[in-house]
């Protein structure tokens, strides 16, 4: 069986680093915690700090929850509203 630590890295690579923000906000963790545990910045986190996340990427293998849209793909704005600006 694969380590807590080990699954949550391997899921935040797959996600991609321009998810992790929306993951934690999904999750309900600080936003900073998915790049420490990716980068291992926090050595060996307590299960209280991590199970949300754990418990998010279960219910996103469940297909409970979508996978968040990136950040930095929300903040970006649409055609329609660019619409009638000029240059």
């Amino acid at each position: 069986m694969e380590p807590i630590i080990d699954f949550l890295k391997r899921r935040l690579r797959e996600v991609g680093p321009s998810r992790w923000e929306a993951v934690a906000l999904a999750a309900g963790i600080a936003k900073t915690l998915p790049r420490k545990i990716a980068y291992e910045d926090r050595g060996n986190p307590g299960v209280q700090t991590v199970q949300p996340l754990l418990d998010y990427f279960n219910a996103l293998d469940r297909g409970e929850v979508p996978l968040p849209v990136p950040v930095s793909a929300r903040e970006m704005p649409k055609p329609a509203d660019l619409a009638g600006q000029g240059p």
